[in-house]
């Protein structure tokens, strides 16, 4: 009788505790947090997604680079409200996980594929907010590669065109983390690979953040020389899982 009764008392506190989470009063956001901005070479697009309290009636305004500035279509009248192609991603407790997205004429698509590097500081604008800043990432066709899925991670395999030393590998634009195998075993770097080897990295909780999510991998050798690789997202994100990224958002920000 005392087993089952604390067995019971247990399950009552483990059910408290998860009714708790998902129904207690939010913390308001002070401004948009800004998940994912993405340049795609194919879709000639800017896609940013954002998390805001469910309430709030705002939406991106403006991707500036530098002196130039790129706007969401708005041809329903409504210039401070959605854009054409504003989506709700996901509602969780309070908040939505957003995404607007920018159209691009040939010249600014050109703009953009004349810069160097994959990564670029830009800012977001928002109605009646200041502008955000956070970095642009360029998606670029000849850089997609395939994916195998193994549960809830993702494996990619790199091989190498040469003989070379491997000093780091890392990403931009994900919540996902990443490690690296070789024949099953941890690799740590610096790395070196012959031509034709192969190092596995591994995409943990590759969530997506917009509608077409990739993280853009950066491989650099000594020789200071760098390769980079899109890998395409593809788990939804879990339940309560804006109310984390807000948490942590703030947390940071105190």
């Amino acid at each position: 009788m005392k087993k089952q009764m604390k067995k019971w008392i247990i399950t009552l506190v483990v059910v408290i505790g998860v009714v708790i989470y998902f129904v207690w009063p939010k913390a308001r956001l002070e401004k948009p947090i800004v998940m994912s901005v993405q340049f795609e070479e194919v879709t000639k697009t800017l896609a940013v997604s954002y998390i805001v309290d469910q309430d709030d009636e705002t939406y991106v305004m403006e991707v500036g680079h530098g002196t130039k500035g790129f706007y969401p279509p708005r041809t329903n009248g409504n210039w401070d409200m959605e854009t054409n192609f504003t989506k709700v991603l996901a509602v969780q407790n309070g908040y939505e996980l957003r995404e607007d997205v920018v159209e691009l004429t040939d010249d600014q698509l050109a703009y953009f594929l004349s810069l160097e590097g994959r990564a670029l500081p830009v800012q977001i604008s928002f109605d009646n907010y200041s502008p955000i800043e956070t970095i642009l990432v360029l998606m670029m066709n000849n850089e997609a590669v395939n994916t195998t899925k193994n549960g809830n991670t993702l494996r990619y395999t790199y091989t190498s065109e040469k003989d070379v030393t491997i000093d780091s590998i890392g990403h931009y634009d994900s919540v996902a983390t990443i490690s690296f195998e070789q024949n099953n075993r941890e690799v740590f770097f610096p790395h070196r690979l012959t031509q034709g080897s192969t190092v596995d990295i591994i995409i943990h909780e590759p969530y997506k953040l917009s509608s077409k999510d990739m993280m853009l991998l950066e491989i650099r050798t000594t020789e200071d020389q760098s390769v980079t690789r899109n890998i395409l997202m593809t788990e939804s994100i879990p339940k309560g899982y804006l109310k984390q990224i807000v948490k942590e958002s703030n947390a940071n920000s105190d």
